[in-house]
């Protein structure tokens, strides 16, 4: 008899057991959306789609304080979804600091020595491509060695999100931190509520965010986002420490009071769900507070996992430059008012791939073509998708033309949407994506052939290309040597699309294009004696070497006597060659500046630094002339984009020619991680 009760006890507590296991919350094994993400941009202000009276360059952080945003928000570390309706973001302070720091602080072009300029201490780390898992580390306040907050979600679901923030005091932790979280809706009919002292709601056109937190905040605030409103949370704290508890809008704030001292630690977690109705969304965000630790922990194992098995060597700068490319994605919405030309003619409201989050919060056309070959590394849809959207009727004109970027809609950039295309194609063969493009690919060069050859010489001219200051010739009858090597190059790659799409007809006509333009360039643009080539006008050639003479080498117009001469002078320490890579103007130049330039372009130099898109391409030709010397600018250039983000965690927009040292942007992932294709090519498993 106690045996059998004994048994009965046992089956009974097994299968408590099981119920229990069936019931709990764990993080969804199948593959999930990207539907949430880090969507919000690191800086609004300062843009033409935010332009103060025209101006693009008049907004300032301060003015970012009072004056709302027409197409967005920014903050730190925000999570959004892709029409960004809502986001979760996150504001600091401590008692003597000017302002509550709801977005990283910088300066704008006008300000900065160098041009924009983020101050702010913050690196990426871990990100997935669904954004299962993203972690993010930021230094506060940006002049003081004062707290490091560690931010993280991870998903346990594609609607429902565990975020943590853990704050450890530094060396000069010795005063509060205020932590304020903030919940802002965004559509016209938006607003935040509060359901308890634990719970904000965001209702929006369409849903509802609902944010639950762990820890009952010691003070909240609602207000309109809208001036002056906008700054009364930072009113609040700034000037009573404290927030008002009250209030009723479309923007909310949480307070938590954190006192550090150096070495100290706190942890402070949040459940946020998405969802049709506020019931919904509340369920999803308890889910994921409920199972908080347990989704971190599996999904950080996964992202840890991520890309590991691709390369033999070099795996953690190879694993970052991915993942930093993949925190570039970001919220755009245009339509063209900057420019009245171009308004309403262009309709951009996507998550698209930035170059840096703070200082280039606006896609660029060709680094949208170098971002789209390392997404074929990331993401490979990601890739597909940032190409195919530029080359929609959102963007693309009817004339062909591909607005070059939002400071100038007009310009064109090198035309590399073929290259792109083409590159796209060779990662997975996707030949319905190539039949996708092939015509706007077409239309786009017809344009350029139209109205960047205006004496129909197969020479092209279209301003700085990209090169900002670079010497060009003046007048009305110049011909360039970089944009004449890159549509050499685009007829190139066009061949190979018409051919493998069967349109043979088309890929004749390319071919024969490319012949004219290869012929026009080596009897015209090559300057024999010193064995480049060169732009030239009525008056001669520009004979100043750079970047723009090493296009046409690139595009393989060169003949084997020209090749020979170019790679002297690529080869030589004295001129092209350094440790560290290509640079883009002789070291023998008496113009050369090898970091930043004090020729009046602050933060772009094209007359002496390193630029990892050129050198990338580079590297591709260098290897069809000389596979070891191409393999030694390979190594050379892994080897330095490797030890600057080894000593600083950053992928920098381009390195000085001289030390190897990062410059510019410090998140210009977008072309910098090109180092990943490098990688791959050598070290592929």
């Amino acid at each position: 008899m106690k045996t059998r009760l004994i048994y009965r006890v046992i089956i009974l507590i097994l299968l408590g057991s099981m119920i229990l296991s069936a019931c709990a919350v764990t993080p969804q094994a199948a593959p999930m959306d990207d539907w949430l993400g880090p969507y919000a941009p690191e800086r609004l202000w300062g843009n033409p789609r935010e332009a103060i009276n025209s101006d693009g360059w008049s907004f300032t952080y301060q003015k970012a304080l009072t004056t709302p945003y027409q197409t967005g928000e920014d903050g730190i570390a925000s999570l959004t979804d892709k029409e960004m309706n809502a986001l979760f973001t996150w504001a600091f302070y401590t008692p003597g600091e000017p302002y509550l720091t709801e977005r990283l602080y910088g300066l704008n072009n006008q300000q900065g020595e160098y041009g924009e300029t983020i101050l702010e201490d913050r690196v990426f780390k871990e990100n997935t491509p669904t954004h299962s898992y993203m972690r993010y580390i930021y230094n506060y306040p940006y002049n003081a060695d004062f707290a490091q907050t560690t931010i993280e979600y991870a998903k346990l679901d594609g609607r429902s999100v565990v975020a943590r923030l853990t704050v450890t005091g530094l060396a000069d932790a010795s005063s509060t931190l205020m932590l304020v979280p903030e919940v802002i809706a965004r559509t016209d009919d938006g607003k935040v509520t509060r359901r308890g002292d634990d719970t904000l709601i965001a209702r929006f056109d369409g849903g509802v965010l609902a944010v639950v937190a762990e820890t009952t905040p010691s003070a909240w605030q609602i207000t309109k986002n809208i001036n002056p409103d906008r700054a009364l949370i930072n009113a609040a704290i700034v000037s009573d420490f404290t927030l008002t508890n009250s209030g009723k809008g479309d923007k909310a704030a949480w307070q938590y009071n954190l006192d550090l001292t150096n070495g100290s630690t706190q942890t402070l977690r949040f459940g946020i769900g998405y969802g049709k109705n506020a019931s919904q969304a509340v369920r999803r965000a308890k889910n994921a507070l409920a199972s908080a630790d347990a989704t971190l922990t599996a999904r950080q194992a996964e992202a840890d996992a991520l890309y590991v098995s691709d390369v033999s060597a070099h795996q953690e700068v190879y694993q970052a430059a991915l993942m930093d490319l993949l925190w570039n994605k970001m919220y755009y919405q245009y339509d063209g008012s900057y420019q009245s030309a171009l308004t309403g003619k262009v309709d951009i409201h996507d998550v698209v791939i930035a170059p840096d989050k703070w200082e280039f919060p606006w896609p660029a056309m060709w680094d949208a073509c170098f971002q789209a070959k390392a997404a074929t590394l990331a993401d490979i849809t990601l890739a597909k998708n940032d190409v195919s959207l530029f080359l929609s009727d959102r963007w693309q004109l009817p004339t062909g033309h591909v607005p070059n970027t939002e400071w100038d809609l007009i310009g064109e950039t090198p035309p590399l949407f073929a290259w792109a295309a083409w590159q796209i194609y060779q990662t997975d063969g996707d030949l319905a994506y190539l039949e996708s493009v092939y015509p706007a690919l077409e239309a786009h060069y017809a344009l350029i052939l139209k109205a960047y050859d205006r004496d129909h010489d197969h020479l092209f001219t279209g301003g700085f290309m990209g090169m900002d200051n670079v010497p060009r010739p003046s007048g009305m009858d110049v011909e360039q040597a970089d944009l004449s090597g890159w549509m050499a190059l685009f007829a190139s790659d066009m061949v190979s699309i018409s051919n493998v799409l069967g349109e043979t007809d088309r890929a004749g006509y390319y071919s024969g294009q490319y012949t004219l333009i290869a012929d026009a360039i080596n009897t015209q643009l090559w300057d024999e004696a010193s064995g480049f080539y060169y732009d030239r006008n009525a008056g001669g050639l520009l004979l100043q070497k750079s970047y723009t003479g090493l296009i046409p080498f690139i595009a393989g117009v060169s003949s084997s006597a020209q090749t020979e001469a170019i790679m002297t002078s690529l080869t030589d320490p004295e001129q092209f060659w350094s440790d560290y890579g290509i640079r883009s103007m002789p070291a023998d130049s008496l113009i050369y500046e090898s970091g930043y330039s004090a020729s009046g372009w602050k933060n772009s130099n094209w007359r002496g630094p390193v630029w990892i898109p050129i050198n990338y391409l580079l590297v591709q030709r260098v290897e069809a002339v000389d596979p070891a010397l191409g393999d030694q600018l390979r190594e050379n250039l892994i080897a330095n984009v490797e030890a600057n983000w080894q000593s600083t965690s950053r992928f920098y927009e381009y390195y000085d020619g001289d030390t190897g040292s990062g410059l510019g942007a410090d998140h210009q992932t977008g072309w910098t991680a090109l180092v990943a294709n490098l990688i791959y090519e050598k070290y592929h498993k």
